[in-house]
């Protein structure tokens, strides 16, 4: 499992660690309900094969008896129910072919999973065997602990199937207590206006949903954070098709008031708003004075939602890392850029991505409520194949109305608009701005700078454009780079030159032997593997 608990606080690390350390077990032939063998008497043939003599006594041997009634032979033990893997003190079995009067064991397992949910207890788990189940689970308070979770899960080798379209509005799986745990099912909501999966409220924390389908819903979003929800954990998921008609619905949305959520490892894609959202105001979502604390969003593929790959709004402390985000286009509602973060996040770090072939890559600022993005770090990404069709950007990376952002380490290649935008601010300047160590190359225009800015360092950068000289534009005015640096006193020491990568065809941007981005970049604090950084996303010579 690949969950680094000491990148984002989850209140006590040793609690944390015990929520996420939970894993499938193994299970023996035995403890999938095999029977064992009848027991009894069995004679062994002495060696050769044949039947042992009886030992000679002092006289002659009498004759055998008379064979009398045969023995009366015990019926084999009933067979008892298996142990339960380590992780889990007890099973509880249901199956579309079973009935809530049995016991719940594999061989007479329930019916419904409400029945199951009624007697569970803390340390034990529900398995579902393969089939479709109607119903909607409420998940609440059950005494559960860090290591002694409550699970719902698919029973080993099974394909359980919750089936919407009824017109339900019911979260299919409504979580309202602590240290539940869901695992393998399929919520195919059939166009039912509900979420898939909804924690909500003070009682609903440390939770897991991981490895399920989630698809068809037409309500705000497939999974629902909400109401002071917190450490939750969704993991390598597929979250598609939650399409409300005229308005977004979310792979994953979390509300202002939740806090500590990971989305790790997830595959969300078709959806009607973003693949991952953090909320801002709109629609009352926003409680006063409660922006959203601490999200991490790796390692996920976010792809050709209808809006954006990850909109960050109003939050704090978010983390977005490995994700590979592409597919995303201009809309009536959205520019389709990959990452967004806007109205008032802050303390926001997007840092090891490959966004490709968006409207628009990355970009900070833009639509402001309250203080605009503050202490935003884009670092080590790469932004790639910019999307030119139709009304798309087509541009690298913006940097609009924000407080204290650094642009560093960066790969951007092949925009048919700007590798890099700033000082165009809709709402206010772009103020203290650190833009250095970036490769802009082979973008229409290397870069768009305007005038209402303050505060810019801007330095050790590499441009290229392929077809003729880099294209510099302060507000309307083109320029080459040596008209830029004087004109605006910035790129001292940036220089224009072929980056020789490795292999972009394979997007393989390391820089190559002769690479002019090789030990040219400033130290910025962050590790590096020559004689001084390279400039760029990826760094050379590293073991």
């Amino acid at each position: 499992m690949r969950f680094r608990a000491a990148l984002v606080a989850f209140g006590s690390a040793a609690v944390f660690a015990g929520l996420v350390s939970c894993g499938k077990a193994e299970m023996t032939q035995q403890e999938r309900g095999a029977r064992p063998g009848e027991t009894g008497t069995v004679q062994v043939p002495a060696p050769g094969g044949s039947t042992p003599s009886l030992p000679e006594g002092p006289g002659p041997v009498s004759p055998a008896p008379s064979p009398g009634p045969a023995p009366e032979v015990p019926a084999p033990p009933e067979a008892e129910e298996p142990p339960p893997p380590p992780e889990f003190s007890r099973i509880l079995w249901v199956s579309p072919r079973g009935a809530d009067a049995a016991e719940g064991s594999q061989a007479k397992p329930f019916r419904t999973v409400a029945k199951a949910l009624s007697v569970v207890r803390p340390g034990e788990a529900v398995f579902l065997e393969t089939g479709t189940y109607s119903e909607r689970l409420k998940l609440e308070e059950r005494g559960g602990g860090a290591d002694r979770m409550l699970t719902v899960m698919a029973a080993p080798g099974a394909s359980p199937v919750f089936k919407g379209g009824s017109g339900n509005g019911t979260p299919m799986i409504d979580v309202r207590g602590a240290y539940w745990r869901i695992e393998g099912l399929t919520l195919d909501l059939a166009g039912d206006r509900a979420f898939a999966a909804f924690w909500r409220g003070k009682g609903a924390h440390h939770g897991i949903l991981r490895g399920s389908i989630l698809k068809n819903g037409t309500e705000g979003a497939g999974v629902s954070i909400a109401e002071s929800a917190s450490d939750v954990l969704i993991e390598d998921n597929e979250i598609h098709h939650f399409k409300k008609s005229g308005e977004d619905s979310h792979g994953v949305v979390v509300q202002t008031t939740a806090r500590n959520v990971v989305v790790r490892g997830n595959d969300i894609h078709h959806n009607s708003g973003d693949g991952v959202q953090c909320l801002g105001p709109e629609g009352g979502a926003t409680v006063e004075g409660t922006p959203f604390d601490n999200l991490l969003v790796e390692d996920n593929v976010l792809h050709e939602n209808q809006e954006n790959g990850v909109d960050i709004k109003t939050c704090t402390h978010v983390t977005l890392r490995h994700n590979t985000i592409w597919g995303h286009r201009r809309t009536s509602t959205s520019a389709g850029e990959g990452v967004v973060v806007h109205l008032s996040a802050s303390d926001v770090t997007v840092e090891d991505n490959t966004v490709r072939a968006n409207g628009r890559g990355i970009v900070v600022g833009g639509v402001r409520v309250n203080a605009p993005p503050t202490r935003i770090v884009v670092r080590r990404n790469r932004v790639l194949d910019g999307d030119g069709s139709g009304d798309n950007d087509g541009l690298g990376i913006r940097v609009d109305t924000s407080t204290d952002v650094k642009v560093q380490h960066n790969t951007v290649w092949n925009m048919p608009g700007p590798c890099l935008v700033f000082g165009h601010g809709t709402s206010g300047p772009s103020k203290t701005l650190d833009l250095r160590n970036n490769v802009l190359a082979g973008c229409a225009v290397t870069l768009r700078g305007g005038d209402d800015r303050g505060g810019v360092v801007m330095d050790r950068n590499l441009y290229f454009r392929s077809g003729g000289k880099a294209v510099f534009l302060r507000e309307s005015e083109e320029l080459d780079l040596n008209g830029w640096q004087a004109a605006t006193g910035l790129d001292a020491h940036s220089v224009e030159q072929a980056p020789a990568f490795v292999d972009v065809d394979s997007e393989d941007f390391t820089p190559g032997p002769d690479s002019p981005a090789k030990d040219s970049g400033a130290d910025l604090g962050l590790s590096f593997c020559g004689r001084a950084p390279d400039q760029g996303a990826v760094e050379a010579d590293c073991p």
